[in-house]
């Protein structure tokens, strides 16, 4: 299928917990079914074959809530509570991108922000964790080597799901304002990006451009001669945050970083667009702009080798104690940078 319908999904989220109380399980499954409405509604009006939910659409977010709260609210993968949209797979044999708080029992005690997508058979064909985030949350960086013994190598961390609609992958929120991240999963043959986010107003969200989230959005399509799908989350429900605290604005880039359309505010909404697989795949084969024909990375990855970064397997034997104990470990990351001149420290 060279061309077909996608449609991006800006959905309302609600908190399975709020701050002191406890995690409300049912709502799970309610915001599921809320997601699965959305995705009918899609397909019976475009058609679409593709859908891209936002992040924490399963499980809203809220400020204050303990991690160990988190931990109580994840699922695992699949499980009842996404049922709904399992089910909707099926009924329009579409491929739905979403994401939850996993669990896995290889690791106790810790939770992944886990992006999935089920195929038109109902399964969940694709699990991608989160790669970037300074919160509570477990990496899979933090975890490297269990983790590439237990999934199968440095390939596990950017999975790519060949499908009649393209290779599909997906990455989370933070990530897109890491080239790094589009780019292994293009370099593992991804043609369709979709980028499951939750992205709270901001000044670097606002200007006449679009703000820095969208300049690198549009830049991730174009150095990868890729489509990429946004999905914003639309408003927050009975919850202490307030209702339009993340800024919507959707979108879905075609691979010469033109929005192909875009939600204008921050209501829950649909908006569709049409992939060209064969428009995508002629500019790939092309001499002009065709960056990944030209892309040496021998000649990158000695200076990648010799960087002195976040390190691997940083909470190995036991998960982050809290975000400051995450803020302390970039302190000491950017005190490397600076002690070996990599980067000038402000005065």
């Amino acid at each position: 299928m060279t061309s077909y319908s996608s449609t991006v999904i800006q959905s309302r989220v609600r908190p399975v917990v709020r701050a002191g109380q406890s995690v409300r399980r049912e709502v799970l499954l309610e915001n599921a079914r809320h997601c699965a409405d959305l995705v009918n509604r899609g397909a019976n009006a475009f058609g679409s074959r593709l859908f891209v939910l936002p992040e924490f659409c399963i499980h809203g977010f809220e400020l204050g809530v303990s991690t160990s709260a988190w931990i109580e609210a994840s699922v695992e993968l699949p499980g009842p509570e996404i049922e709904p949209l399992m089910r909707a797979a099926q009924d329009h044999k579409a491929y739905i991108a979403g994401m939850v708080y996993e669990r896995l029992a290889a690791f106790p005690g810790r939770f992944f922000n886990t992006a999935f997508i089920i195929d038109p058979s109902g399964e969940v064909a694709l699990r991608y964790r989160k790669m970037y985030s300074v919160t509570g949350k477990t990496t899979p960086q933090d975890v490297y080597t269990e983790y590439c013994r237990l999934f199968g190598g440095p390939e596990s961390l950017f999975p790519v799901l060949d499908t009649p609609l393209g290779r599909l992958g997906v990455l989370v929120c933070y990530d897109i304002h890491f080239p790094e991240v589009a780019r292994c999963l293009t370099m593992r043959g991804a043609e369709v990006l979709l980028h499951v986010t939750s992205e709270a107003r901001g000044p670097e969200h606002f200007d006449e451009g679009g703000g820095a989230w969208s300049a690198v959005r549009k830049a991730r399509a174009w150095e990868n001669n890729c489509y990429l799908l946004m999905a914003n989350s639309g408003p927050n429900i009975d919850s202490d945050l307030p209702p339009n605290v993340c800024h919507g604005e959707s979108q879905i880039i075609d691979f010469t970083g033109r929005v192909l359309n875009k939600a204008f505010g921050t209501e829950e909404c649909l908006i569709t667009a049409s992939i060209d697989l064969e428009a995508l795949r002629r500019r790939r084969a092309g001499s002009r702009f065709s960056f990944l024909s030209e892309l040496c990375p021998a000649a990158h990855a000695p200076i990648y080798d010799a960087a002195q970064g976040w390190p691997l397997d940083a909470f190995a034997t036991r998960p982050s104690a809290s975000v400051a104990e995450n803020k302390a470990m970039q302190s000491s990351v950017f005190a490397s940078l600076v002690a070996t001149g990599k980067v000038i420290s402000p005065e």
